[in-house]
């Protein structure tokens, strides 16, 4: 049974979501150094500009908000990324965070929702990873980053979430939306419907691709940092994803045979405790990214949207988690662990 067909009974799909963004409530934005850790909801603070935030009225983002004091400027420069945030998924906190709900075109970042509803129903037993999918000429036709699929061809599930996943295949994804929606216009309202059942009120979805959308009604995908952390503390909760996304390399069958690829995500081949989980870049996205670690079984994830560069957006990833994790007492990324009294 189709993704498509089981929730239709379950929930009203609002294809109006499709070609209305959903309006960014304005915020104000939490400071970076507090004198003691806080909880998020139920307690007053100071932003920037000296205003009070209620935080009992703060949005449902279910995780809490504390004083770090790592060192960003070492990170980044604030003129070269739109937004960003530190998650500590271990113990529940936000970290640091700029324009956390501020909205931005997210580009490939897209494909994560993709393979969180695809992990969902795989666990639901509705698909397997062992189903073959006949690659419909439309998935062909799609551009941008591609694993070029063959009209006909048949191909698994579990070699489309990796090509998704591993090297961004736009044709991949658009297969696999098609796969479980019945229609990629379909599958497009259930990712809608389940950014909104995780509580991501500034999330849109128009395709399946993250590609930029050649119209003037429909908006590329966008989302806020805030947003994508809930989607991606989601995500993180299936091994079989993380499995995917931490591979370096990864061999698919295409229409000219089996051909291996490397991962768009190049920090997994340097850095071991770099497990996931998705790159994006289009023009108007720039470079994005959502990275998770696990280092000493302690789990991080690093957001950042906007980033000028290629290579500043992983220079920037790298030196967030490194000052967070030094912070902390676990060292650095790739750096022997020796254990000291300040680690947790």
């Amino acid at each position: 049974m189709k993704l498509g067909d089981s929730m239709r009974g379950k929930h009203v799909i609002r294809k109006m979501r499709v070609f209305t963004l959903y309006a960014t409530p304005v915020f104000l934005f939490l400071a970076l150094l507090f004198s003691e850790p806080v909880a998020l909801f139920g307690l007053t603070a100071s932003d920037s500009t000296g205003t009070e935030i209620d935080k009992e009225n703060y949005p449902h983002k279910q995780f809490n908000y504390i004083n770090v004091e790592i060192d960003t400027t070492l990170a980044y420069e604030p003129t070269l990324i739109r937004a960003g945030l530190i998650y500590d998924y271990t113990e529940n906190r936000l970290v640091w965070e700029k324009n956390l709900e501020e909205q931005f075109p997210i580009a490939s970042l897209t494909k994560m929702m993709v393979a969180l509803i695809a992990a969902e129903q795989i666990q639901a037993g509705n698909i397997q990873l062992e189903d073959l999918v006949t690659i419909s000429q439309k998935a062909t036709w799609v551009g941008g980053s591609k694993v070029y699929l063959k009209a006909g061809q048949k191909i698994t599930v579990s070699n489309l979430l990796e090509a998704s996943m591993i090297r961004s295949g736009n044709d991949a994804a658009y297969a696999l939306a098609e796969y479980i929606g019945g229609t990629e216009e379909e599958f497009i309202y259930l990712m809608n419907e389940k950014a909104e059942s995780l509580g991501m009120e500034s999330t849109c979805f128009a395709n399946s691709t993250g590609m930029p959308m050649r119209s003037n009604i429909i908006e590329d995908n966008e989302s806020t940092a805030a947003d994508l952390l809930l989607m991606a503390r989601e995500l993180v909760k299936h091994e079989s994803v993380l499995d995917m996304t931490s591979r370096s390399t990864e061999k698919i069958q295409n229409a000219n045979g089996m051909y291996t690829y490397d991962n768009r995500n190049t920090l997994v081949k340097k850095y071991d405790e770099i497990d996931g989980l998705k790159t994006g870049f289009t023009n108007a996205a720039k470079y994005c990214i959502v990275a998770t670690s696990k280092r000493c079984d302690h789990r991080v994830i690093t957001i950042l949207l906007g980033v000028e560069t290629k290579q500043q957006r992983y220079n920037i990833a790298v030196n967030l988690f490194n000052n967070y994790y030094s912070t902390i007492g676990l060292g650095k990324l790739g750096e022997e662990f020796e254990e000291t009294a300040s680690a947790n």
